[in-house]
């Protein structure tokens, strides 16, 4: 069978970066092929150069026996190639069906054919298992739906390679086994997916092959079978297997005793999101929020922060009661936020690295003349850098050209250089790899020895049973259940038990 891409000896540079080093790639009609690594390790490089975003500096690119040279997205595009990026690349202010037909307008009698246009953009969401107003405004909606568009964008290319670059990311598990139904139906068509996941159980779940690499080289191409495990994809990845890592650091770092209250959280509600939130948050204490996407739990952070208002209950810090009106009057108050959406709301990505850090922590950082200390930020900045083991050639790169996972690691920096006494964290690991998701626990586990109040949410019930004293169960709203570490139902088939049987 004749291949419908192969990429021979390609290499790609960025300045002080080698992002891609002599890779070697085939993808077939009908096939799904995965690519693993850590961050930085290439994946993303390599699926912009196929979809014409950046263009090869060596090798060979061969489509139908003929070798090619991208120039651009739109010569991919025409090649066949479709691509979901890890980043949404949607223009907020537009409509749905402007987003997805941008640049492919339908017209009739020279003009635009709005209607057509909103009939196939409906129904190709449809198909995806999305019900939205193609009229609404990119802004206006949720990540998980502003991901279904970005998908249905690259269907409607009726692509013969589809690039899938952490579109999981932001789902929940229904909403990943309604892709993967798509994904297969597409299969059956005869296109050839790339799908890119750090997500190792749904890469052996869904592919025919997983291709690994490692500091831009290949690593190890593993054929999927039933003997295929997450270890074998890791070994290679990384060098070792980073459970047994992960479990070294959380023994013995569990459990609070009598602490100082840090946070009291009385009757808190806000109509149509969350009703009557009750707990106290302890200081050296990590608290869980488990639950499904969509369960209100994004929300309950906001609020506490004071990035949208609620309706009733009371926030007691350190004793005092407050309510919030603006992320800055939680903050003010020693409570930082690391949202779930890095891009939008964490970053400035036309900054460098060590602005990115500094944001949070300006004042500290101010002389007596009221200019920042340069040495005093560089020193600063180096040393999260360090700790987080952020890979960047210098404090002084921009933090759009960094790897998801290392402008992760640079938003939660930017609230440990401010030393924030509460910290909530939405989904810390969302898109990053298995060694960068070890990195954050460490440092989460060394925050909770120092003191600090950590109130984090994740889809991953694995990632909160790894470092949680307690879990509280959030199911349409409502705080269901408390488990303790102690508890017998401190595992993850409990948790999801007691999720899925109180959201019916």
């Amino acid at each position: 069978m004749q291949p419908l891409i192969e990429l021979r000896n390609v290499s790609k540079s960025f300045p002080g970066v080698k992002a891609l080093q002599g890779v070697h790639f085939t993808l077939f009609p009908g096939e799904i092929v995965s690519l693993c690594g850590a961050n930085g390790a290439g994946k993303s490089t390599m699926s912009n150069i196929i979809a014409g975003v950046y263009a090869h500096d060596s090798g060979e690119i061969i489509i139908d026996n003929e070798v090619v040279r991208f120039t651009s997205p739109k010569v991919a595009e025409s090649l066949g190639i479709g691509i979901v990026h890890q980043e949404p690349t949607l223009v907020p202010r537009m409509s749905i069906v402007e987003n997805i037909f941008l640049g492919k307008e339908i017209t009739k009698n020279s003009l635009l054919d709005f209607a057509a246009m909103k009939k196939q953009a409906g129904e190709t969401l449809a198909s995806l298992g999305f019900t939205l107003d193609a009229d609404k405004k990119i802004s206006a909606l949720e990540l998980v739906e502003r991901e279904a568009v970005e998908i249905a964008k690259a269907v409607m290319l009726k692509p013969r390679i589809l690039i899938l670059d952490e579109v999981t990311a932001p789902l929940n598990k229904v909403e990943v086994d309604l892709l993967f139904k798509l994904i297969l139906d597409l299969k059956k068509q005869g296109i050839g997916i790339i799908f890119i996941s750090h997500k190792l159980k749904e890469c052996i779940e869904i592919s025919d092959r997983i291709v690994v690499f490692r500091d831009g080289q290949n690593a190890a191409e593993l054929t999927v079978t039933p003997e295929l495990m997450e270890k074998h994809i890791i070994i290679p990845m990384l060098g070792k297997n980073i459970d047994q890592d992960i479990e070294k650091v959380v023994e013995g770092n569990v459990g609070i005793g009598k602490r100082e209250v840090l946070l009291q959280v009385k009757d808190f509600t806000k109509a149509g999101n969350f009703t009557d939130i009750n707990f106290t948050l302890h200081k050296g204490e990590i608290i869980g929020l488990a639950g499904l996407k969509g369960a209100g739990i994004t929300e309950i952070l906001m609020a506490l922060q004071g990035a949208i208002p609620y309706d009733r209950g009371e926030v007691v810090i350190r004793g005092d009661k407050t309510r919030f009106k603006t992320p800055r009057d939680g903050i003010s108050a020693g409570i930082g936020m690391v949202t779930n959406d890095r891009q939008k709301d964490g970053l400035a990505l036309i900054l460098d690295v060590k602005s990115n850090m500094a944001i949070g922590s300006l004042k500290k950082l101010l002389t007596k003349l009221f200019f920042i200390d340069k040495v005093k930020l560089n020193n600063s900045a180096m040393e999260f850098v360090n700790k987080l083991k952020v890979k960047t050639p210098t404090l002084t790169q921009i933090v759009q050209n960094l790897s998801g996972g290392n402008q992760q690691k640079i938003v939660i920096a930017k609230w440990l250089m401010r030393n924030l006494g509460i910290l909530l964290i939405d989904e810390p690991t969302r898109g990053v790899d298995v060694q960068t998701k070890s990195d954050i626990y460490k440092l989460l586990l060394q925050q909770k020895d120092e003191g600090k109040g950590i109130l984090i949410f994740s889809l991953e019930n694995r990632e909160l049973l790894n470092i949680c004293d307690r879990i509280l169960i959030v199911v349409r709203g409502r705080i269901v259940d408390e488990i303790k570490r102690t508890s017998p139902k401190f595992n993850e088939p409990d948790i999801l038990e007691i999720i899925h049987n109180t959201a019916v």
